[in-house]
């Protein structure tokens, strides 16, 4: 706590030193206060617009940069005392060529758009963005230096309107949606883009180049803002939701179901405790909207990541992700003791409901940025107690068996922001279960310095972790660890290039709110890129990347592995785009992680990897996308290949169609099949691994605010094992004709997501939620797909049906 203390009393003193300048060089636009708001009609007639200024001038920034845009672009800036309004009028020369595909809220899209960025404390680092189609489909984001974050909604109001020659965007942005520092008068960083799809260009008014170090570093100026004085920020979001669900219980009879009925209620509160900070929180949530994950066979010794979908915990998220310490998948995820309920079944017993989430009672977050750019991130949840039951057909009895305790999450964030683009920041996550399980505290602290010519940077982190672990009698004092960082990079021009060496102990633990990635390491990492963004011949651009990363064990000290990749991509005037990415550990190597085992190493042969690809014309309604990759080694018969497809087709303004299909099959792999029944004595096994991965999407629009979404997956991953090998000491292997446990898999997972969204009204959403979930598994070795496909189909099912209202209530416009 108190190195906490010190690094903010540190921070707020310094933080003047490191102020943003003005730069004189830069495009500067100018917003004129009005008494009276324009009429947000699609119609730039109002008195207000007159008495603006336009700023023009747009220029191109891809697939090629620096160019005039194609097309004509004005743009007025006015303000009042409670929001500000732009008002944008876009040519075209031929209106016939716009495109107005609609899509639901934040997903984008082939369209004509216009973008306005605003850098509310002109750090040149963090910016809000938003943006509205020739549809009138909004879309809005939290920017970074490196980070793009669409999850971040707010409240706004837009129209528009097509005419003979172009379109006209006006938009209503409200100071209660954005933070701002509280000045007498104020200067923004300030951007607007363009996307002309019919010749896919995107243009920029502060002119953007790909190798100028970052898009922010880059935009332009707003001044004119005086006296700003937002109103009440507090809004409160209240839900309810009805659900019934119908799920298969864990025994052999597949007629033999729970069904469920529940109401839920709770609600999300949101208040701007000033200018710029606001809290944010949830009470006892509902995330049943959010997409279900992209599950697969997970075959090696770390965790599958998985993308966050629950709004609160995406939503102006950016400040928890310095330090590279929080996963918030960790809070409300899988019980520490899912697993236990199974084994912990005696004769005649079955599972009746196993949650395969820790229930989260509440969450809260409080975010923003002083005068002096000092961000400070404050984030708590805390998470109930959580039962599996279990049901004894014999005696009809049932039983709870405890998978989690009550558990609290806590991450707090110091960011500031220096001059010429750069940053410190120090992050602290903490996890308390109770005192009767396993707590956990971590800290990260991150800088980068950069330049004033915005060229060159160093970066460094250092991590230190604590686990504190009362269930274990061996362990009497905290097990601590640390990890550290340090680079040289050179961030702008046609050549760039990054150095970075970094490690953690063998005792650096951030598992409890991280994702559980490898220890234990030393790692030396080199890099070099080149772009070329102006158009020559027929292309338009190309890219290339080659990096070499050279890894030790840091305890005991051994080398480990040598890494080579290069990536070189170019698209044509056609704007179609081809990759190529070669990968390779050249040279014998060691795997201490695959056998599972502290201690133990597996010799690994040398492989290389090939993947080409090739993305189709982005302005065309149909597009796709296609892979094929070539990977091989020395040891015979041991080919990997892998393809995929992914297409997409606008079939109207109002039906998108999205597909995905993978499949690889990986010959000879080595792994581990068994290690926990004698960990000397670590079983591998040879083994041909076929995955295929269908998906299918289609959306329809019926209005920007109200659509329907329909997703089906299927993933089927089959293992083969040829033979089985005793790991000897050296990490080379024996035969091991003892071993009788046939470790052959069939893996079937298949999920059906449907979503109705209607938005009946600013920040009111009512949705309609089916999801259908099978997972079937055996050991069976052959059968085409079709005949698995038909099997699993016929798989009992866990469906789920919910209804779910949620209405916005702005209490700053209350009085009105």
């Amino acid at each position: 706590m108190k190195l906490k203390l010190t690094f903010l009393l540190a921070a707020a003193c310094l933080s003047p030193l490191f102020s943003q300048t003005t730069d004189a060089n830069r495009k500067t636009a100018h917003a004129v206060r009005v008494e009276k708001a324009p009429k947000l009609d699609g119609i730039l007639d109002d008195e207000c617009w007159k008495m603006a200024v336009p700023a023009t001038d747009f220029i191109t920034n891809s697939p090629s940069f620096g160019q005039p845009s194609a097309e004509k672009t004005e743009i007025w800036i006015t303000y009042t005392d409670e929001a500000i309004y732009i008002g944008a009028y876009l040519f075209m020369q031929d209106v016939s060529k716009i495109r107005t595909d609609l899509s639901k809220r934040d997903a984008g899209g082939p369209v004509d758009q216009i973008h306005i960025g605003l850098d509310t404390y002109r750090d040149r680092q963090n910016a809000f963005r938003f943006e509205i189609s020739a549809a009138g489909v909004q879309r809005d984001a939290r920017m970074g230096l490196t980070t793009f974050d669409v999850n971040w909604d707010a409240v706004w109001d837009s129209k528009v309107k097509i005419n003979t020659d172009g379109w006209v965007a006006e938009i209503r942005i409200p100071f209660s949606a954005i933070r701002f520092a509280k000045k007498p008068e104020q200067v923004w960083g300030l951007q607007f883009a363009r996307q002309v799809q019919y010749l896919n260009e995107f243009s920029t008014w502060s002119p953007v180049d790909p190798n100028g170090g970052g898009s922010l570093p880059q935009w332009g100026n707003l001044d004119g803002l005086k006296d700003l004085d937002p109103p009440l920020r507090l809004s409160f979001s209240p839900y309810l939701a009805g659900s019934v669900e119908h799920s298969p219980l864990e025994n052999q009879k597949p007629t033999d179901f729970v069904k469920s009925r529940s109401i839920e209620g709770g609600m999300d509160v949101k208040w701007g405790i000033n200018q710029g900070f606001t809290l944010d929180a949830t009470l006892i949530p509902n995330f049943g909207e959010a997409q279900s994950d992209n599950t697969v066979r997970n075959l090696s010794p770390f965790e599958q990541q998985y993308e966050e979908r629950r709004q609160f915990f995406t939503e102006g998220t950016e400040l928890f992700s310095k330090g590279e310490i929080f996963y918030s998948r960790r809070i409300g995820g899988l019980p520490s003791g899912f697993s236990a309920a199974t084994k912990s079944l005696t004769d005649h017993e079955i599972i009746k409901k196993n949650p395969s989430q820790q229930q989260l009672f509440n969450a809260t977050k409080i975010s923003g940025r002083t005068k002096h750019n000092l961000g400070i991130g404050f984030l708590n949840a805390v998470a109930g107690s959580t039962f599996a039951k279990i049901l004894d057909e014999e005696t009809g009895l049932e039983r709870d068996f405890q998978t989690d305790v009550l558990t609290n999450y806590n991450v707090f964030v110091l960011d500031q922001a220096l001059k010429n683009n750069s940053a410190i920041s120090l992050t602290n996550t903490n996890v308390l279960r109770e005192g009767v399980r396993r707590d956990a505290n971590v800290s990260a602290l991150q800088f980068n310095l950069r330049d004033k010519k915005n060229k060159y940077e160093i970066e460094g982190s250092g991590q230190f972790s604590q686990v504190f672990n009362p269930s274990d009698t061996a362990q009497k004092d905290a097990k601590t660890g640390y990890g550290y960082g340090l680079g040289i990079n050179k961030v702008s021009g046609k050549y760039t290039w990054n150095t970075f060496v970094s490690g953690t102990s063998d005792k650096f633990d951030q598992r409890d709110l991280a994702i559980n990635d490898r220890n234990n390491f030393f790692r030396q990492f080199a890099q070099i890129s080149r772009g070329d963004y102006e158009p020559k011949r027929n292309r338009l651009y190309s890219f290339w990347q080659i990096n070499a990363t050279n890894t030790f064990l840091a305890t005991p000290q051994k080398w480990e592995s040598l890494e080579l990749m290069g990536y070189f991509e170019i698209m044509n005037k056609r704007q179609v785009l081809f990759g190529l990415v070669a990968l390779s550990r050249p040279v014998w190597y060691f795997d201490y992680f695959e056998p599972r085992v502290f201690g133990k190493k597996y010799h690994h042969a040398p492989w290389a990897f090939i993947e080409t690809s090739i993305t189709t014309d982005g302005r065309k309604k149909f597009r796709a996308s296609f892979n094929l990759t070539y990977g091989e080694s020395p040891i015979p018969n041991d080919p990997y290949i892998g393809a995929s497809i992914k297409p997409t087709w606008t079939v109207n303004d109002h039906v998108i169609l999205r597909g995905v299909t993978r499949f690889s099959k990986d010959h000879s792999n080595f792994g581990a099949v068994n290690w926990w029944n004698d960990p000397n004595d670590v079983i591998f096994g040879r083994r041909d691994i076929h995955s295929v991965d269908n998906s299918i999407a289609a959306e329809y629009l019926f209005t920007p605010r109200m659509s329907a979404t329909f997703r089906a997956r299927h993933y089927w991953s089959k293992l083969f094992y040829h033979q089985y090998y005793h790991l000897l000491d050296d990490g080379n292997f024996s035969p091991a004709p003892d071993w009788n446990q046939p470790a052959d898999e069939n893996f079937n997972l298949f999920n059906i997501d449907f979503v109705y969204t209607w938005q009946f009204a600013p920040g009111s959403f009512l949705n309609l939620i089916w999801k259908d979930a099978v997972f079937q598994g055996d050991v069976l070795r052959q059968h085409g797909y079709f005949k698995n496909l038909r099997k699993t189909a016929d798989t009992p099912q866990d469906n789920s049906l919910t209804l779910k209202l949620i209405y916005y209530l702005d209490a700053g416009g209350w009085k009105k």
